[in-house]
């Protein structure tokens, strides 16, 4: 018995060696369901002398990604849809309004009619490979383009072509479009984002990530749109199972615009809990 325990032990640490020193990559397994909880505070404010106008906002959401297909060369077709879904947001009047997929007949009537019918049903499927880049859309809601998930991957980063060890950077050049209600769907930007590996412990390895827009409007108050667009934070990708274990992104800029000063404030975070 102590042999095979001992047996089985080194085939666990064995396993993990080789996925630490392995090109990381996303593993689809097809009938796959891998679950994420996420949730997105922000604040936005805007002073002028001593009025506060301030806008906040909460979405928490369960979030169910199926794997539907995986071809030959790794490429995954995967369906995402929301299990749960709570919005809040409070205007400067101070009247929230409320959408709770939980308890509709708590929620306020105008978001529950826009709402409702994004719970439990499918609102994206796309062509992921094993790096996390989104190669197509293939049917989408409103709120899911291709164009979205340029900006903001699926997974939040792609994965290098080498093995992740501490100090290994690597960067993605992409395109943001401004699409409504951000801008009209003309407004492209060129934007970096950076990657370095901060640490690989076990099978987990720890991502920085960091934004930049190129090309920024001269004036401050045309950059507010792009702010949303600017993450940075920490990543955490689990080398042996090959899928996302957490993420925490921030964003925190501020302006002076015309007689005024405005903030946004932003904290996302997405936990993976399970194959359900």
């Amino acid at each position: 018995m102590i042999r095979q325990i001992t047996a089985a032990c080194c085939g666990v640490l064995v396993m993990a060696s080789l996925a630490v020193g392995q090109t990381p990559r996303f593993r689809w397994q097809t009938g796959q369901v891998l679950v994420y909880r996420t949730e997105h505070n922000t604040v936005a404010s805007y002073v002028t002398g001593e009025s506060t106008s301030e806008t906040k906002t909460r979405v928490q959401s369960i979030k169910r990604w199926q794997v539907l297909d995986v071809d030959g060369t790794g490429v995954a077709t995967l369906q995402m849809s929301l299990q749960a879904l709570f919005f809040e947001t409070t205007p400067p009047s101070g009247e929230p309004l409320v959408f709770n997929s939980a308890h509709l007949d708590q929620s306020t009537p105008e978001l529950r009619k826009q709402y409702e019918n994004y719970v439990g049903q499918p609102l994206v499927v796309v062509r992921i490979d094993g790096q996390g880049k989104v190669l197509e859309v293939k049917e989408a809601r409103p709120g899911y383009s291709a164009a979205k998930y340029e900006s903001d991957p699926a997974f939040k980063l792609l994965l290098p072509a080498e093995a992740l060890k501490p100090g290994l950077s690597w960067e993605r050049a992409y395109q943001i479009v401004l699409e409504p209600p951000l801008g009209t769907g003309d407004e492209k930007y060129a934007a970096v984002q950076r990657y370095v590996c901060k640490d690989v412990s076990g099978n987990l390895a720890t991502v920085a990530l960091t934004t930049e827009v190129k090309g920024t409007p001269a004036a401050q108050e045309d950059q507010v749109p792009l702010w949303q667009m600017q993450p940075e934070g920490e990543i955490v990708f689990d080398l042996e199972a090959g899928r996302l274990q957490k993420a925490t992104l921030r964003i925190d800029r501020d302006a002076k615009i015309e007689s005024g000063n405005t903030h946004f404030q932003s904290i996302y975070t997405e936990q993976y809990v399970g194959d359900r």
